[in-house]
């Protein structure tokens, strides 16, 4: 049975924004945080979005760890007079997924499991199928839910999914795979005997003082119509019509995961977080940690533990219908995370790849506190 806590709920801006941040107006685009001015890359940030007519994005970035830079850019929806924030949640995605291994990774590490461990040991599955091959995409399930109707709980979900034809032999190949990490998301709940957004949370999130972090589909229904409809503290997702090139703020993200199961999507996309406070997760992964994921990633498809070998580190894409999201940390201590709410793929990789050049040649600064 797992522990009986509050459901979750969306923060308020107050409880986030925990001092004033500066907003400055270029080329009649909001910019808001620290350092005040960073003229190295936001004149060529705001150029960007205006060109790709893109509403705005979220932008942290970390120096040895410390975080030296919060932005935000834009407003939450055009001809919004609210200004985007680095500290305003938005769903992660697939972004979900690092947030799910660690949780296995600080496990491991209490030796409350091996990742050669079978999952059957905690759930009702293929007994071929081991906890690393469910971190690695490598389990033969498949890659998304084929049942999409409801279910009274995601137990009962992936319960269903559990029960179709496995796509190839257990270890065979790789399949990114979200059905994958919604299975992990139930084994550490019976492993735990807590929800996995609660344990994450306590375990992962509150040393680290984050309070960003919920999961959409466990939000009251009058919370799930108030994310849905913009009125609430959180990054609007806009989807892209290639026909009409414009954008539409979307208004039935949460309601629509929602119906599909109590808690859809819990460990694989519809957890919520800001982008300074994923980058402040990012930074706290170990030296020893990241090794291992590094270990893991070289001996399988460059895809370890809830993390890709990607442009020099480990990194991770969160794609939705209405946002791209994109986080990377290098050995070299230069993390950044970015979020753009946009489904337009070809803007969206045009300036992703304009921040990773402007991160990369920002020149040493200051350090900011977190909080």
């Amino acid at each position: 049975m797992l522990a009986s806590e509050l459901p979750a709920r969306l923060p308020t801006r107050a409880e986030l924004v925990r001092r004033p941040l500066p907003t400055s107006v270029l080329g009649g685009v909001p910019v808001t945080g620290f350092p005040e001015s960073l003229p190295e890359i936001d004149g060529r940030l705001v150029q960007a979005l205006q060109d790709a007519e893109l509403p705005g994005m979220a932008l942290a970035i970390a120096q040895g760890g410390r975080l030296v830079v919060m932005r935000g850019y834009g407003t939450l929806t055009v001809g919004s007079p609210v200004a985007i924030e680095p500290t305003l949640p938005a769903m992660l995605c697939s972004l979900c997924k690092p947030l799910t291994a660690q949780a296995f990774l600080v496990l491991a590490q209490e030796n409350k499991l091996t990742l050669e461990d079978r999952a059957d040991r905690w759930i009702t599955t293929d007994p071929r199928i081991t906890l690393r091959q469910l971190l690695t995409h490598r389990s033969g399930l498949a890659a998304k839910f084929l049942d999409t109707s409801h279910a009274a709980t995601e137990v009962e979900r992936v319960k269903r999914a559990l029960a179709e034809p496995l796509v190839f032999t257990p270890g065979e190949r790789f399949l990114y795979s979200n059905v994958g990490y919604q299975v992990l998301g139930r084994i550490l709940a019976n492993i735990t005997g807590q929800r996995p957004d609660q344990f994450i949370q306590k375990r992962l999130l509150d040393p680290l003082g984050i309070r960003s972090y919920f999961v959409a589909t466990y939000l009251t229904p009058a919370d799930q119509v108030r994310d849905d409809s913009g009125t609430a503290y959180v990054l609007t997702p806009h989807r892209y019509d290639k026909q009409t090139r414009g954008h539409t703020p979307v208004r039935d993200r949460v309601s629509s995961l929602a119906k599909e199961a109590l808690g859809s999507s819990d460990t694989c996309g519809a957890g919520c977080m800001s982008a300074l406070d994923f980058l402040h997760f990012l930074c706290s992964i170990t030296p020893a940690q990241r090794q291992m994921i590094r270990k893991h990633a070289s001996e399988t498809d460059g895809y370890g533990l809830g993390w890709m070998l990607k442009d020099g580190g480990l990194a991770h894409t969160g794609i939705g219908s209405g946002e791209t999201h994109y986080a990377l940390t290098r050995e070299s201590g230069v993390s950044y995370v970015c979020f753009l709410p946009s489904s337009n793929d070809e803007a969206c990789e045009r300036i992703l790849a304009l921040v990773q050049s402007l991160v990369l040649r920002l020149k040493r600064s200051p350090e900011l506190p977190w909080q």
